[in-house]
């Protein structure tokens, strides 16, 4: 939803208000879920659902336009999507002007919703489901729906970043992890939009999704090959004794498909003394200085 106000030299700046349906799956099922695929990035759909729900058809949500899609699930008892719901609807009333739709067909939300109007003015309402509650498509446009990837990662995101630094670039960073060719890259990328130290978070979360790309753009056999023998000769000149002698191998390993110096510190820290590891980092630089 779109407010015009005007400004200074007459001119008018668009604010948009977000719309949160908050969806009763127990209550409503899939059936609930329809209709939803000319949403706007400025809509949000949360599933509420028990271990005793109907399966969820992600097909049916799988098209849900550019809106964001977070499921949590909620323990199973009487009233318990009243209770979490009620308490979710308190939530965003407190945090930011917005627009929130109950998705139910139960009544029973129709009290609290009226509660909310009365005493702060809340724009809340209930449908029974999201169908003709979002706004109208562009004429001759046509919604293109996202692939069952992106809506993965959008859900994961909204369940484990929504809050800073990752929220003001949530786009940008889910762009990065669907178009992402190869780690080398993808690192490099993820570093202009946050702190370094916020990066292997989102790598754990979307381990799946970037487990089989290369590390690097442009490294063929040969050249990693070649990589390998550099690393192994000074290695030997260096490193001959005791606990490095023992874990050559692996050590090798760790620099040679490190995407970066971070990762090159966590993989030798997990098997071998911090003192170790630093002493083989300083060794390698020439090396490794070319990782993000």
């Amino acid at each position: 939803m779109s407010v015009e106000i005007g400004c200074l030299a007459h001119k008018k700046k668009v604010f948009t208000i977000d719309t949160y349906y908050l969806v009763d799956y127990e209550n409503v099922g899939s059936n609930g879920l329809s209709g939803c695929k000319n949403m706007t990035a400025s809509e949000h759909i949360i599933i509420f659902f028990t271990q005793n729900a109907r399966k969820i058809d992600m097909a049916e949500i799988a098209n849900h336009g550019a809106a964001e899609l977070k499921m949590i699930e909620i323990p199973a008892g009487k009233q318990s999507a009243d209770i979490h719901i009620g308490s979710y609807l308190g939530y965003l009333a407190g945090k930011s002007k917005c627009n929130i739709v109950i998705i139910s067909n139960d009544t029973d939300f129709d009290n609290v919703i009226k509660f909310w109007k009365k005493e702060l003015g809340i724009s809340v309402s209930r449908k029974k489901k999201l169908q003709g509650t979002t706004v109208k498509k562009q004429s001759n446009a046509q919604v293109n729906a996202p692939t069952a990837k992106e809506v993965q990662i959008r859900s994961q995101f909204g369940q484990k970043f929504n809050k800073s630094p990752y929220i003001e670039k949530k786009e940008a960073i889910i762009a990065l992890f669907l178009n992402a060719k190869d780690k080398q890259s993808l690192n490099t990328e993820l570093t202009k939009l946050i702190p370094s130290s916020q990066i292997p978070a989102l790598y754990k979360a979307f381990k799946e999704f970037i487990k089989n790309l290369p590390s690097t753009k442009s490294t063929s056999k040969v050249d990693k090959k070649k990589r390998e023998a550099q690393f192994r000769t000074i290695y030997g000149q260096h490193f001959k004794n005791g606990i490095y002698k023992e874990k050559r191998d692996k050590i090798i390993s760790i620099l040679v498909n490190a995407t970066t110096k971070q990762q090159v510190n966590n993989e030798l820290c997990k098997i071998i003394p911090g003192a170790n590891a630093s002493k083989i980092i300083k060794q390698f630089q020439p090396l490794l200085k070319d990782l993000p």
